[in-house]
């Protein structure tokens, strides 16, 4: 039995232009060899499995190749380029950071540059994972990274840029790889279908590529387990189920119950979602991911966002139309609340049953609405106009033929009118009903003119403030007002205390006391200023540190006595 390769290997490109979705960086370092403006140090930086390390290799590759291409590729058939394809070329020297870590063996590295190659003109030093070289080891790499001979390239490779030195990275020309595209991803997984003679359907590699998160290396592991587990014929189907990824199909089922506001539907679907072994927190961030989907697929502008295959393309577009974009826009940020609170929610399960619950209802509260405003539709109001006189009246106007009674007291602020009618209504039959129509009528703000301000009337109106809530249970307050000495400046009420505590408890509740004086004085202008007296002679003690202060300077032997026994105040 012949021997296996992983695809990632057996696949593994040969040349630049077969490196997939590292255009900005292949282009570059070709021209560079074209050119001959070889650096002495380069920096791959990037995610996992984009193509750092075989970068590295066609680079060695190609530099070393005695008959390049005009495209500036290597020609695979020179002696270098065969030793390299066979894995026997001396010119390449890998070293794995994570394992070779220490000062120790950085100088082993240094000692090795100092030969020259025996075949072809550069010798590439390959270090993997250069991040996690200890600081020592980084210093002792400094000179030579720096300085190193002219047949000595270096390539440092890692996924963690930001843990290496500084000195390091300004010595190196630095590329940062991409995450390769879902659709890159699909073309170079149906190449290798198509030559290992598998069949398989589009969605199927679709839904590799997006499991890989941009990785190629992960992708072509997962497609090989999926080539082991169906046999020679991936189905959409059969992935889902070993990947064990959530089908689309649910979500496309929730999206349209939703959006109806079927809630039973939604809630039984997610329960059977549940019951299938998968995640609370897993499904929420798809179905999040749908609603996204279904927001860009709402415009040809932003389709091109959507990562998906044609078919699917259009089934998004499909239900997108349906989906009103208020609907998706506070669907989606019911997701990511639910998303945010779902690690700290004792009852997770619940969490994501209240986002789907306020989900399926937004599409039905305008429609709640609308009933609302048909019952509401026997009549119609109007706003009072603004009259000089002192006080008005509202005026409501039907569209029947109702009986009014309004109320003869005059109206201060907002009125309440209770109005009672009667409409008879006659059927085909010639039958007659009596329907009573009861309804609370809450009026706009009246136009009012505000009342002349006087101190006599201002006392008084505090004194009813005062009155008012020491009937309610708040004896305190009433105690301050009624001990404060109150005046009337302008149209500003001014308010003096005794002490800070007594103004930090009205402060507090400043704006409802201005609120109930303004009704109460009958004018809109008014203002409140609290603040606390200079009181001139005899100071009140009110804490028990000023009791005993006042105390102590009347009879000093206090002052002895607290000494003495090791006494405490309370403050």
């Amino acid at each position: 039995m012949d021997d296996f390769i992983v695809s990632a290997r057996k696949y593994r490109p040969q040349h630049f232009n077969t490196v997939v979705g590292q255009s900005h960086i292949t282009n570059t370092l070709k021209q560079a060899i074209k050119n001959g403006k070889i650096a002495q140090a380069y920096l791959f930086c990037g995610p996992r499995g984009v193509g750092k390390t075989t970068c590295a290799r066609i680079f060695a590759k190609t530099i070393n190749c005695t008959n390049l291409t005009p495209e500036g590729e290597a020609c695979d058939a020179c002696e270098s380029c065969l030793s390299f394809n066979s894995g026997a070329s001396l010119n390449v020297y890998e070293l794995d950071a994570a394992s070779n870590n220490s000062v120790e063996d950085i100088r082993n590295l240094v000692d090795q540059v100092r030969f020259a190659p025996q075949l072809g003109d550069y010798k590439v030093y390959v270090i993997d994972e250069v991040h996690m070289l200890s600081n020592a080891a980084f210093n002792a790499f400094l000179k030579t990274l720096e300085e190193p001979p002219k047949h000595a390239k270096f390539i440092l490779a890692t996924t963690e840029k930001h843990k290496i030195i500084p000195t390091i990275l300004s010595r190196c020309q630095v590329f940062s790889f991409n995450r390769i595209k879902a659709e890159d991803i699909t073309e170079q997984l149906e190449y290798i279908a198509n030559t290992e003679h598998i069949t398989f359907e589009p969605e199927a590699l679709q839904i590799i590529a997006q499991k890989a998160d941009g990785g190629l290396r992960d992708a072509c592991s997962i497609f090989d387990q999926m080539v082991t587990f169906t046999g020679n014929h991936l189905t959409y189907k059969s992935v889902v189920e070993n990947l064990h990824v959530l089908d689309y199909e649910y979500y496309f089922k929730l999206t349209d119950a939703a959006l109806n506001g079927r809630l039973p539907e939604v809630m039984v679907t997610f329960d059977e979602i549940l019951k299938k072994g998968f995640d609370g927190h897993n499904f929420i961030i798809g179905f999040g991911e749908h609603l996204r989907n279904l927001l860009v697929s709402k415009d040809q502008y932003t389709v091109q966002l959507l990562e998906a295959s044609e078919a699917l393309k259009k089934r998004f577009a499909e239900q997108a139309q349906l989906c009103p974009t208020p609907f998706l826009l506070k669907s989606l940020a019911v997701i990511n609340k639910c998303d945010i609170h779902y690690k700290s929610a004792k009852n997770q399960r619940l969490q994501v049953e209240m986002a789907l619950m306020q989900i399926s209802y937004l599409n039905a509260a305008p429609q709640d609405a609308e009933k609302k405003n048909e019952l509401n539709s026997g009549f119609e109001i109007q706003s009072p106009q603004p009259k000089a006189i002192e006080q008005a009246q509202p005026v409501a106007k039907f569209t029947g033929q109702p009986t009014v009674q309004t109320s003869s007291k005059p109206v201060v602020g907002f009125s309440e009118l209770k109005i009672k009618s009667q409409f008879l209504l006659q059927d085909n039959a010639q039958k007659t009903q009596t329907i009573a129509v009861e309804a609370n009528i809450v009026a706009e703000p009246q136009a009012t003119i505000d009342v002349e301000l006087t101190e006599e009337r201002v006392l008084n109106c505090v004194k009813q403030f005062a009155d008012e809530k020491a009937k309610s249970g708040n004896k305190q307050l009433y105690a301050t007002l009624t001990s404060s000495k109150i005046s009337l400046m302008d149209k500003t009420i001014l308010i003096e205390l005794n002490n800070e505590v007594q103004k930090e408890m009205l402060v507090g509740i400043k704006q409802d006391m201005l609120d109930e004086l303004r009704r109460l004085v009958n004018n809109k202008q008014t203002q409140l200023e609290i603040k606390v007296s200079e009181i001139v002679g005899e100071v009140k003690a009110y804490k028990p540190a000023d009791k005993f202060k006042l105390m102590a300077e009347k009879n000093p032997a206090l002052l002895e006595l607290k000494k003495r026994f090791d006494l405490d105040i309370e403050y």
